[in-house]
């Protein structure tokens, strides 16, 4: 059916930035949803009563797979960004998946990845299209949200500085919350089968921009500073960073450098019909995170 209602829909990754947002946008469309995640107890505080049902769901675990694909027609797959191995973690849930009777795989993965097959996540797509069941491909640009928790939002708050190995280099950052709702038309009925879309915000800015920005919503003076691979990689293991997932940080900074992520795309307004939501007014919206 065309707006999916009746349609069961099972959301990996609740407890994240685009999964949760999900959760709750199909919730009030009166979607049935499940929400699957490593940490259930996180996302029943978090989801409250929007979920039909929450369950444990980790990739590695073949014991969490039959709870969760259990009573799904469709699936939103998250695939773990700086993993080095996701294709190697996930492709055996999705074949599970796709036995258990999924007729539709929405799998979030990055931008850029189309032309890497040596990438994990370029993998996992192809993984999913072997499987021969529907597919919808997201790829998203860096989020605004990253700037909004984490060391990052700590940096700013704290010192008025964040540091990235971005150089002068320019990123159209992707507000998480369009993401969700490209998802959730992607998941209602089929007109986005087969399609891959590239998700962007409406503008390329240099994190010098993306600091004065942040800073002019705040009130107060925040600066970016670049810095190098090897610092950046030893903040991350000094954050409890596994060195595998901290080395695919310093390559993927590598690619923004390059300029790979500068591109700004209509894909998000092809989907919902309207703007992507813009840079500056998620910082007015957010302003109080780095004051």
């Amino acid at each position: 059916m065309e707006d999916g209602v009746g349609e069961r829909v099972l959301v990996t990754g609740a407890t994240g930035k685009v999964g949760g947002a999900l959760v709750r946008l199909l919730a009030d469309a009166g979607r049935d949803v499940k929400a699957a995640t490593r940490r259930p107890w996180a996302a029943r505080e978090r989801l409250g009563e929007l979920a039909d049902e929450v369950v444990e769901l980790d990739y590695g675990r073949a014991e969490t797979y039959d709870a969760a694909v259990e009573w799904a027609d469709r699936l939103f797959v998250v695939a773990p960004p700086f993993h080095p191995r996701a294709s190697d973690h996930m492709s055996s849930f999705v074949d599970w998946a796709v036995q258990a009777g999924v007729e539709h795989v929405v799998l979030l993965t990055a931008m850029g990845i189309e032309t890497r097959d040596d990438l994990a996540l370029r993998r996992l797509e192809r993984l999913v299209e072997e499987t021969g069941v529907a597919w919808t491909f997201l790829r998203p640009n860096i989020y605004m949200q990253n700037f909004q928790r984490g060391f990052l939002r700590r940096e700013i708050q704290g010192e008025g500085t964040f540091h990235l190995p971005a150089g002068d280099a320019r990123i159209s950052l992707v507000d998480a919350r369009d993401v969700a709702e490209v998802a959730a038309r992607t998941l209602s009925g089929d007109r986005h089968v087969g399609r891959a879309y590239t998700l962007t915000g409406p503008e390329a800015v240099d994190h010098h921009r993306v600091a004065a920005i942040l800073g002019q919503a705040a009130g107060r003076d925040i600066r970016y500073v670049p810095t190098e691979d090897d610092a950046m990689c030893q903040r991350l293991l000094d954050l409890g960073w596994p060195a595998g997932h901290a080395d695919v940080v310093v390559e993927f900074f590598h690619s923004i450098r390059g300029d790979e992520r500068a591109r700004v795309t209509g894909d998000v307004e092809e989907v919902l019909e309207h703007q992507p939501r813009g840079l500056e007014a998620f910082a007015r919206e957010y302003a109080e995170t780095w004051r």
